[in-house]
């Protein structure tokens, strides 16, 4: 008997926010397991993992004072022009707040969406193996055949009496993801019928607290199929 059937690949597609960025900052996913070893739990998260590099190289600093939280950054000169664009850049999409229990939460947001044609497809985000110091990962997920949606790299200090330091690098992984079955993950570039789905809750959560209602809206409104087969 085998425990570890093979199974058909869901097809996942991915895009990136556009206008939210410059084109030469998008990275690509790549698969994190390769089954070199003939073992069949490895073979069991064949095209399941995967990772994604940063979308920019510098180092961020984050904490708490005077009961307000906070964030600093350095950018990598080696890597990036310290411009005007480039801070509008980091400053748009980090994200610092407070929780419900006063800790302090960093996200660095990022313009990816996942599309999907498969009603049971779900994914998680995960620890990245990336250089941190008094952080923990905060994880998430969902089901994106209904929620077409943005996900971030969010995280928030093991001692909130102490700042927490991120390093992000371009050539290291702040994002990994595990899906629930096996899938064909390919970038790819929006459609109109995508678009106008997406628009559906985009941005909706900086606008309405309770999103249920929202969300059984954009339900109703998906098309059939988002994909092309």
């Amino acid at each position: 008997m085998n425990v570890y059937p093979k199974l058909g690949k869901t097809k996942v597609g991915y895009f990136y926010i556009s206008n939210s960025m410059h084109k030469s900052l998008e990275q690509t996913f790549n698969k994190i397991n390769y089954n070199e070893y003939g073992c069949p739990s490895v073979g069991g998260l064949s095209n399941r993992l995967f990772k994604l590099n940063s979308l920019a190289s510098l180092i961020v600093k984050f904490g708490v004072k005077d009961n307000e939280p906070y964030y600093t950054y350095e950018i990598d000169t080696k890597i990036h022009n310290p411009t005007e664009l480039m801070h509008d850049f980091v400053n748009d999409k980090l994200q610092v707040r407070l929780s419900n229990t006063g800790n302090c939460v960093l996200q660095f947001t990022t313009p990816i969406v996942f599309v999907t044609d498969d009603k049971e497809l779900e994914f998680t985000t995960v620890m990245p193996n990336m250089k941190t110091e008094n952080c923990t990962y905060i994880h998430g997920g969902f089901k994106p055949y209904y929620w077409v949606r943005s996900f971030n790299s969010s995280w928030t200090l093991k001692d909130i009496s102490k700042p927490g330091k991120l390093y992000f690098d371009i050539n290291n992984p702040f994002i990994s993801v595990v899906f629930n079955k096996s899938v064909e993950l390919e970038y790819m570039e929006v459609t109109e019928k995508i678009k106008n789905y997406f628009d559906q809750s985009f941005r909706v959560n900086g606008i309405r607290k309770n999103l249920n209602q929202i969300y059984n809206n954009a339900k109703s409104r998906r098309p059939k199929r988002l994909l092309d087969k």
